[in-house]
């Protein structure tokens, strides 16, 4: 076993100032800069230092620092915790960290939850005995682990808490359908949630490999050699909700990719709070000012394209430029280079956890009929991190809390189901 993940000594953060460590060489680094003070039109964005930035590499050669293999006695623990659950007729949605006590593993995932939040924003557990739980046992002891982190959200119009990530013979051409339910490749995306978990009940034969890269990384290798894309990628694109709209809410909705907001940057309810030093403060001017700022990032490519495909200019969603259409194809081969991902085959038992905000995730395809089979969780943690107010259009609430996050449509009702498809 590991050591227990301790929250990063510094926030994720960067500044008008380049980190000496990745100083741009090149031409373009000099527009990257501040160069707006010589012209309006120049990009003028920080590059973003601290330990959310890192490359695949380096973690695939040092799996101590992101890993840990439960111990016999953690294991022990959810056996116990499962068997008073289950003495008691507990639903798996009625499990709490009141109803579902881990004394041994709580500090554990309080600390995994910091690190997710505040450090590189990828983690792995190994070990949970899958092959001898029933489908309860299963489901049961994933949503208890996770609700020490944080509230769970829904992620589907179905309400689903607990989801099922498998093949359910949807069509991948449909733009409607959602990736997940298909053997399709998934590409490099974020989910509606601050922190996704996804434990492996039953992996393929082959295909099906998870790869994670560090938006920062992305970003500032972008910004260093196509500024100008990155700074496309700062500015909305027309997004689809694959007919999961929220009340009052419209079926397509403008939202950038990258955003670069000031660490004092709040935000509350539907965004519309901010802190006294940062409200009528443009977003530009915020780039320059001289606090750190964070980089969240929000993308999944097969929702912007299937707006192109589903909505037309006469419906309000604008065609994308060709300047948009690069932007999108340059962070996707960033993304896919092999300097950047971090590659990981999950195997029945693994829980890879990931913070949206500084992590894009994809998964390659696998063999249709497969029996893989993943359990998923959406979690808003008490400790997250400011977001800006564009966010609000996906997020509804940003303060954190129960109502942050997660797909959320009229007439829903959050439950857990045991089975795909449920």
């Amino acid at each position: 076993a590991v050591s227990r993940p301790r929250p990063a000594a510094r926030r994720c953060r960067g500044g008008p100032r380049r980190p000496r460590a990745t100083r741009p060489s090149t031409a373009s680094a000099s527009a990257v800069s501040s160069a707006r003070s010589r012209d309006p039109n120049a990009v003028s964005l920080p590059l973003i230092d601290g330990p959310c930035v890192w490359r695949g590499p380096e973690l695939r050669d040092a799996p101590e620092l992101w890993t840990h293999r439960l111990t016999s006695s953690e294991i022990a623990e959810l056996d116990a915790a499962l068997a008073r659950a289950r003495a008691a007729h507990l639903d798996v949605i009625d499990l709490t960290p009141e109803t579902f006590p881990l004394p041994l593993l709580a500090p554990r995932l309080r600390a995994l939850r910091d690190e997710l939040v505040l450090g590189r924003g990828v983690y792995l557990f190994r070990g949970l005995p899958v092959e001898r739980w029933d489908r309860w046992e299963t489901c049961a002891a994933f949503y208890g682990l996770a609700a020490h982190m944080g509230w769970h959200c829904p992620q589907n119009a179905k309400g689903h808490v607990l989801g099922h990530v498998k093949d359910l013979g949807a069509d991948p051409s449909d733009p409607a359908t959602r990736l997940y339910t298909t053997a399709a490749a998934q590409p490099f995306h974020t989910d509606s949630a601050d922190i996704v978990g996804l434990l492996c009940v039953a992996n393929s034969m082959s295909g099906g490999e998870s790869q994670v890269v560090s938006t920062a990384a992305v970003y500032n290798d972008l910004l260093k050699k196509k500024p100008e894309l990155a700074q496309t990628l700062t500015e909305p694109f027309p997004v689809d909700r694959k007919g999961e709209t929220p009340p009052g809410k419209s079926p397509t909705y403008a939202m950038p990719v990258f955003h670069v907001h000031s660490t004092s940057h709040h935000t509350g309810r539907h965004g519309e709070e901010e802190s006294d030093d940062t409200k009528n403060t443009p977003e530009d001017a915020l780039l320059t000012d001289d606090r750190a700022h964070l980089l969240s990032g929000i993308y999944d490519r097969s929702f912007i394209d299937a707006a192109q495909r589903r909505w037309s200019v006469a419906d309000g969603v604008p065609r994308l430029t060709q300047t948009q259409v690069d932007a999108l194809d340059a962070l996707d081969a960033t993304c896919a280079d092999e300097n950047f991902r971090l590659d990981m085959r999950l195997e029945p038992g693994d829980v890879q956890w990931l913070h949206n905000h500084t992590t894009f995730h994809a998964r390659s395809a696998y063999e249709k009929n497969s029996a893989r089979h993943l359990l998923r969780v959406w979690i808003a943690p008490e400790n997250a991190r400011a977001l800006p107010p564009k966010f609000a259009e996906r997020f509804g609430d940003l303060n954190p809390g129960p109502n942050r996050g997660g797909i959320r449509v009229e007439g829903q009702t959050p439950y857990c189901a045991l089975e795909p498809g449920g």
